[in-house]
């Protein structure tokens, strides 16, 4: 039991040096354009590492025997975690996005808490000793209920923070042609892995000699999270925030509503498409892996919101699977080709203007029916 308490204890304890070190760093970035969303990061990383981390710490030395007002501090920290990651995501996602006084209101659950266990809260220095030298939390009313509250909110947020990524992945597949980095899928893998966590906390809990392997895992999460927290760019910056603001609000919206004040009768979307399928047949605009909705727009000389309903009610297509269908057709073509027979995979999903294989091969079996390889079989 010793050797297993050490064994996590290290762990935490880098763990803990980890999340520290990544939130100054991030903090320190002076390329990074979205400057609200790596503070809010921070901040949530200084909120974990000061909670779950450092205060299984703290229970393992004399400091709450000389602060005991300080006891169950953590609790109010990990209730701030939800809060912050849904900001994150909303400044990653609206580049409108600013606090205002009404969010606030994403606080009420620390006070809420506080008055579910105001009995323990208010009580003297003395009496939190007693529970501290006892461990005998039971007795405290409705302590019981305390991790249901806390679970419940971070649970909350859980389902809303996916819900954001979710819409954010449907609005990005409309301005841009290669969603690959532009997804934040990396938060997403993070509330699977939040969920695994709390899974492997609560068998710690259950078997005794498990401790160390909640340990690693909390280790493995405090290198995981920085390193894509620093890697992650800034979304809007080859798209233009300023420009597809309008666009976002659109998508948002309802498709019966989304395009009702349009300017644009039938006859001028078949004329624009017309105009657009041109210009995609001799430019091939779509070659280039970066390509945007602002951009093609510009290139047609269209106002970027005309051409995202153009794509939406005339082809009935995202902006994503308009460019990647001509893409796949690119490839085909290369697949024929003997000229580019000596090229691999990699180099044919390049040529035809995807910046992914894994993208390549979902585009192209999703647009042919199966995957290039097949395709190549059935053309000898």
């Amino acid at each position: 039991m010793t050797l297993s308490l050490t064994v996590y204890l290290f762990c935490v304890s880098l763990a803990t040096a980890n999340l520290v070190m990544a939130a100054v760093l991030l903090l320190a970035l002076r390329k990074a354009r979205n400057r609200h969303a790596n503070r809010t990061l921070s901040l949530l990383m200084l909120c974990l590492a000061a909670s779950f981390f450092l205060g299984d710490i703290l229970y393992c030395t004399p400091f709450f025997e000389h602060y005991p007002h300080l006891i169950e501090y953590d609790p109010f920290l990990s209730m701030c975690l939800g809060p912050l990651l849904y900001f994150y995501i909303l400044y990653q996602t609206r580049p409108d996005f600013r606090l205002r006084p009404r969010h606030l209101l994403h606080l009420l659950p620390l006070p809420g808490y506080f008055i579910l266990l105001w009995g323990f809260y208010t009580s003297d220095a003395s009496t939190k000793l007693a529970y501290l030298k006892l461990k005998d939390w039971s007795t405290i009313p409705h302590f019981a209920l305390a991790p249901y509250f806390r679970e419940v909110q971070l649970f909350a947020y859980g389902v809303a923070c996916y819900r954001l990524l979710v819409r954010h992945g449907r609005v990005m597949r409309e301005l841009v042609s290669s969603i690959d980095d532009q997804q934040l899928r990396w938060l997403r893998h993070l509330l699977l892995m939040a969920a695994g966590l709390f899974a492997v906390w609560i068998v710690s809990n259950e078997f005794s000699n498990t401790s160390n392997m909640l340990g690693i895992a909390l280790l493995f999460f405090s290198y995981w999270v920085p390193y894509h927290a620093i890697a992650q760019e800034y979304i809007f910056a080859k798209v233009g925030a300023e420009t597809v603001l309008p666009i976002i609000q659109k998508i948002e919206e309802a498709k019966e509503v989304r395009y009702r004040n349009s300017t644009l009768s039938p006859e001028d979307i078949h004329g624009l498409m017309e105009r657009l399928a041109g210009h995609m047949a001799h430019a091939k605009p779509h070659l280039d892996s970066d390509l945007s909705l602002t951009a093609l727009a510009e290139q047609v000389q269209l106002n970027p919101n005309h051409l995202s309903q153009v794509l939406n009610e005339g082809f009935g297509e995202s902006f994503y699977k308009f460019v990647n269908r001509h893409r796949v057709e690119q490839s085909k073509h290369l697949l024929r080709d003997p000229a580019f027979a000596h090229y691999s995979m990699l180099g044919i999903a390049y040529q035809a203007g995807f910046s992914a294989k894994s993208t390549f091969y979902k585009a192209f079996k999703e647009a042919v029916g199966c995957s290039p390889s097949e395709f190549m079989k059935s053309e000898v």
